[in-house]
């Protein structure tokens, strides 16, 4: 652990153990652009040079510019951080979501690895966040892929105090936080298919998975996996038609920042659900409102038993339920369901 006077000076990401680099990476950021000595580092975090020299080499194979210097000690250099924590939280402006982040090369699932934090009693506004995942998830049990270097696959912990039945508009939410967090890119014909699909020309480019632990009057915890593709050019023969990136839709000779981006929907995301939990769904219902690519347009919705009705989507309720209007003029009040906008 650090040392008061280090703990003064940096920004703890997590609580280190082992050879976790944090905390000498905390250290070095603070200090950016100045040596900061070998026995400083091995003083503060109470382990050896030579532990020190391996932190500081792990960090470098994970990208970090890090000159070493015999009499002078490190220096972590102003050249872009690489995807990671640090990258991501120094683009932080909230007061409780990310400021618990677990961040991974490569997991199962950041939903996965959340819930067992989760049940483990992490804080609410703990993130899990990956470079890749070898059984990422989306929605109805679908597989979704989550190469690394591609996107964000990221998981947010809240423990709201709030009914089961609202957890519909939580999911609306963290639409509204990626939606919003894309705008920067212009992209063209984007928006919210019901009820949290993002597509930029009637492709998808993020799917969001919301899971919860509750009794019946109560929830427990609600884990909110995002999944963006954000530099993908290549995609599956099976998909190729149906999934698109952020890259893909503006230019393709660009790798663009995911750090910044993953800011960006975490900012965004605690805003909304802060407004969510104050004055209730009617925030939430109107922002999904202004991004959303479905009311008024005819819709096919397919339920898991495989049955399906066919209808215009007319309005959404305020605890995220959209309605349809059937051809016989019958309203249908959908809570749950995968719907297809394309020609019907």
């Amino acid at each position: 652990m650090l040392c008061a006077s280090c703990r003064r000076r940096s920004i703890i990401l997590t609580e280190s153990n082992g050879l976790d680099p944090s905390d000498i990476l905390s250290v070095l950021y603070n200090a950016r652009s100045q040596y900061v000595s070998g026995e400083y580092l091995s003083q503060c975090l109470n382990i050896s040079r030579t532990a020190v020299w391996k932190r500081i080499n792990a960090l470098k194979k994970e990208g970090y510019e890090i000159v070493a210097s015999t009499k002078k000690g490190y220096c972590l250099t102003d050249s872009d951080l690489p995807y990671g924590k640090l990258a991501i939280t120094k683009g932080l402006s909230t007061k409780v979501i990310g400021h618990n982040i677990e961040f991974h090369n490569e997991v199962d699932s950041t939903n996965s690895v959340l819930k067992q934090l989760a049940s483990q009693g992490a804080p609410e506004g703990t993130v899990v966040i990956a470079d890749s995942q070898t059984k990422g998830r989306g929605r109805l049990g679908r597989s979704w892929l989550s190469a690394p270097g591609k996107g964000i696959w990221m998981s947010l912990l809240l423990r709201p105090k709030l009914h089961p039945e609202s957890i519909q508009v939580l999911t609306l939410a963290a639409a509204v936080a990626v939606t919003k967090a894309l705008e920067r890119f212009e992209l063209p014909d984007t928006g919210i298919k019901w009820p949290n699909d993002i597509l930029i020309k009637d492709k998808k480019v993020c799917g969001i998975l919301t899971e919860l632990s509750a009794e019946a009057d109560r929830i427990s915890w609600v884990i909110i996996g995002i999944g963006l593709n954000v530099n993908h050019l290549d995609f599956p023969e099976e998909i190729k038609d149906l999934a698109t990136s952020v890259r893909a839709q503006t230019d393709p000779d660009k790798l663009f920042d995911r750090s910044t981006l993953a800011s960006s929907i975490i900012n965004n995301f605690e805003v909304i659900y802060n407004k969510f939990v104050e004055y209730g769904s009617g925030p939430v219902i109107e922002q999904w409102k202004q991004y959303n690519i479905t009311l008024g347009k005819r819709v096919k919705l397919f339920s898991q038993d495989g049955a399906y009705i066919i209808g215009t989507a007319t309005d959404i309720m305020p605890d995220g339920r959209l309605v349809i209007k059937k051809d016989d003029g019958v309203l249908e009040y959908i809570l749950s369901g995968e719907i297809s906008l394309r020609e019907i």
